[in-house]
């Protein structure tokens, strides 16, 4: 069957262990404390079994410098950086992605579900779709448009459904008794914010029993879509400029109907947006902050088609991934520091500081590969996402952090210190004087040794209060100054 267009829809989140909120981040991310469902219809697989998958596989090993495979596959082994599991049910029957919006009923074939869930406490669950009905521009970017929406971004999106489809479901999974089904009838004002759509949240707790979860980009999906069609690849194959609804399909907006109502803002938002390697041979290539797109002709080679599901879907999850993580750990350094109570508050911004590290040299990178195309693309995503600037601020956050730990210990050690100086200040006097009696009391026979004795005694007490006395007075005075 022909096959139209590809839609990747990515849901970045991010992850809490239920009941570890007050224990060392260590702790809360830990792949290991995460109950993963044996019953469930998900797999966790770390070697791929079908052939072309293989292939796949191979071809991105090559494809990624070596130091990335680890944050990319998941290795198996105890102190891996990633849980990759799949959903068993498209490996073996059809199961479609049905979207209901207007009077019309979209049907997409999935063609694998994916959940990867990291070690710095994200994940990305992901929908792998294929268009084989629907041929018509309109119909590709209201794909786009409301198959991405995850719950509703205003209150009045429930009535109108402007923003968000009648229904989006699952069909042919099984083992959630109410189905896979958002109808978004459910969300009222009193509705929890940031509440995911309930097939998501459904299918995510069913592999991963004991966390909570929260969207990374709002109320949308991340849109990965390549798009054959000749009639826009003429508009600028061997030309200078975009075709006419370019901007529509780079930012998932509706055909014709533009967000954007200045033409210069969106001649600049479009060259920023637009990779041109390939323009002449008929692809153009757009990323923005909710997608990566590829327009292409219906001559395109199906290897460069498959690139951009995989390779290039890997870039896009490790790029999602990234942003997730730092805005995790950016909210990871507010709660710590608004802790009133400072017990285990140094562990605390160890147990941060530790994993930070561990995400900046084994998952944070400015490139992945040698090859041009995706030295570039990957940059391009890189600068999109802003991620340069938010790592440098989370740098900054997370050392200031450190310095206030380090202040606190240094406090505490000084603090260790005078108390030591002032029992030792004390005590030097109080033995030398009592010594110095001790040693010179004569004994002068029965008749008034007693008497000898209770003067040594006396006056070394009265002595020693008077030492006692001005080593103290001495010590405030100097404090006040």
């Amino acid at each position: 069957m022909n096959r139209y267009s590809y839609h990747n829809f990515m849901f970045p989140f991010q992850w809490g262990i239920e009941g570890y909120g007050n224990k060392p981040f260590s702790d809360q991310i830990n792949l290991r404390n995460i109950d993963f469902s044996q019953g469930s219809n998900w797999e966790r697989s770390i070697v791929p079994t079908v052939e072309n998958e293989v292939d796949d596989l191979y071809n991105e090993r090559n494809y990624f410098y070596e130091f990335v495979h680890d944050a990319l596959y998941d290795t198996g082994k105890s102190n891996t950086l990633i849980w990759h599991c799949e959903r068993k049910e498209p490996q073996h029957s059809d199961v479609f992605y049905a979207i209901e919006s207007g009077d019309k009923l979209y049907e997409l074939k999935v063609d694998a579900i994916n959940l990867n869930l990291y070690s710095t406490g994200v994940g990305v669950l992901t929908f792998y779709l294929y268009n084989e009905k629907y041929p018509h521009p309109a119909d590709v970017l209201k794909i786009n448009q409301v198959g991405r929406r995850v719950f509703p971004p205003y209150i009045n999106s429930v009535k109108d459904r402007i923003e968000i489809a009648k229904s989006i479901e699952i069909k042919g999974l099984h083992g959630c008794e109410t189905g896979y089904r958002e109808d978004f009838s459910r969300y009222t004002n009193k509705t929890k914010c940031n509440k995911p759509a309930s097939f998501i949240e459904n299918m995510i707790l069913e592999a991963a029993t004991n966390i909570q979860l929260k969207p990374v980009i709002d109320d949308r999906m991340f849109v990965q879509c390549w798009y054959k069609i000749d009639e826009w690849t003429k508009e600028f194959k061997g030309k200078e400029g975009y075709p006419s609804h370019w901007y529509e399909f780079v930012f998932v907006d509706n055909l014709g109907n533009p967000t954007c109502r200045n033409e210069e803002m969106k001649k600049s938002l479009l060259k920023e947006a637009t990779y041109e390697r390939w323009q002449n041979y008929g692809s153009l290539y757009g990323i923005s902050r909710y997608s990566m797109v590829l327009l292409t002709n219906n001559n395109c080679p199906d290897y460069l088609l498959t690139y951009f599901e995989s390779m290039y879907a890997r870039m896009a999850e490790l790029i999602l991934v990234q942003k997730a993580s730092v805005l995790r750990f950016s909210g990871e350094v507010t709660n710590i520091s608004n802790i009133d109570n400072k017990k285990g508050f140094g562990e605390k911004a160890s147990s941060l500081y530790k994993e930070y590290i561990r995400f900046v040299n084994q998952i944070h990178f400015r490139e992945v590969s040698a090859q041009d195309q995706g030295i570039e693309l990957y940059q391009k995503l890189y600068n999109t996402m802003n991620l340069g600037e938010q790592v440098k601020k989370l740098d900054e956050e997370i050392e200031e952090l450190y310095n206030y730990v380090s202040l606190s210990e240094d406090r505490k050690n000084n603090s260790t210190i005078s108390l030591l100086t002032w029992i030792a200040t004390i005590a030097v006097p109080m033995t030398m004087v009592a010594g110095f009696f001790g040693m010179n009391n004569r004994d002068l026979g029965d008749k008034c040794g007693w008497y000898n004795n209770a003067i040594n005694q006396t006056l070394t007490a009265v002595i020693v209060t008077i030492l006692v006395i001005i080593i103290i007075f001495t010590l405030k005075s100097r404090k006040k100054k």
